[in-house]
């Protein structure tokens, strides 16, 4: 069976609907896949709804920033309930840091580089208004000539040390993995192999303090991590008793990231995380 429990749609940074989504999925001869968009839900129905028409598996699913040992980590949420009571006001308060951090941005670039207008194109691009991100800035940027590739408005621009990279005050991990729990989800590491610990030490610890959150599972295959990656990650679950998953990490066309569903299988002998996620459509 072909999974796929990591991509976004324009509800958050990703460029095709929620629908459109699932029949590239579907076309992709995925059979199981969750839509998790970053710090919100609202695209679930209307995925859950295609998958249903085209038979295809589905787990509603969230990916949610936090904040770990001064840097930014992503945790996925499997099977999360959109109508769980207070998702909504916890999903709402990230996205309105991400417009407040949208707006610093933007005066950076005014300030540091005379380029005027960048919050406001940037939130054109974003479909939602409401989930603005970085990626939007980079499409901006990318649009009006001032970068080539994508990439180079990150290096350039927004990533982490860059100057015009603003830092938001996320949840803390122990809440996020609560918030998921509470509103029936399993808590899965993304993309682990991303997160560029300088030392051994410091990735035990994250993955101890995320096993002490509760947390239960890694993606050992990712499509936005090495190969390597995902033969250590498989290992670190043997070892941690942590359970698998696997997803492309997908977002648009024409991206170095493979299409849905052509990442990484996880490993025959690991325990994977869908079999204790009812499959909602």
């Amino acid at each position: 069976m072909i999974i796929d429990l990591h991509m976004h749609s324009n509800v958050s940074d990703g460029k095709l609907s929620p629908a459109d989504l699932v029949r590239l999925v579907h076309a992709n001869g995925v059979e199981l896949m969750a839509l998790t968009d970053h710090d919100t839900m609202d695209g679930v129905r209307q995925a859950s709804a295609a998958a249903e028409e085209l038979g295809v598996g589905f787990i509603p699913g969230v990916e949610i920033s936090t904040g770990w040992g001064g840097r930014v980590v992503h945790i996925v949420g499997l099977g999360v309930d959109p109508d769980a009571p207070g998702i909504d006001a916890f999903f709402s308060s990230i996205c309105t840091k991400r417009d407040r951090r949208g707006r610093l941005i933007g005066e950076r670039f005014e300030q540091l580089y005379g380029i005027r207008g960048a919050y406001e194109g940037a939130l054109s691009l974003a479909d939602n208004k409401d989930n603005l991100s970085r990626t939007h800035f980079a499409r901006w940027l990318m649009q009006e000539g001032v970068v080539k590739e994508y990439q180079e408005a990150f290096d350039r621009f927004l990533k982490t040390g860059r100057p015009c990279c603003v830092d938001i005050d996320w949840p803390g991990l122990t809440e996020v993995v609560d918030v998921i729990h509470n509103s029936g989800g399993v808590a899965v590491i993304a993309h682990p192999g991303r997160y560029s610990f300088s030392e051994s030490w410091m990735l035990d610890e994250f993955l101890k303090a995320f096993r002490d959150a509760g947390g239960e599972a890694i993606e050992v295959c990712s499509g936005s991590q090495s190969r390597d990656a995902d033969v250590f990650f498989a290992d670190v679950a043997r070892r941690m008793d942590f359970l698998a998953s696997s997803g492309s990490d997908w977002h648009a066309p024409g991206t170095v990231r493979p299409m849905p569903g052509t990442q990484l299988q996880i490993p025959e002998d690991l325990t994977p995380v869908w079999r204790i996620i009812p499959r909602r459509r």
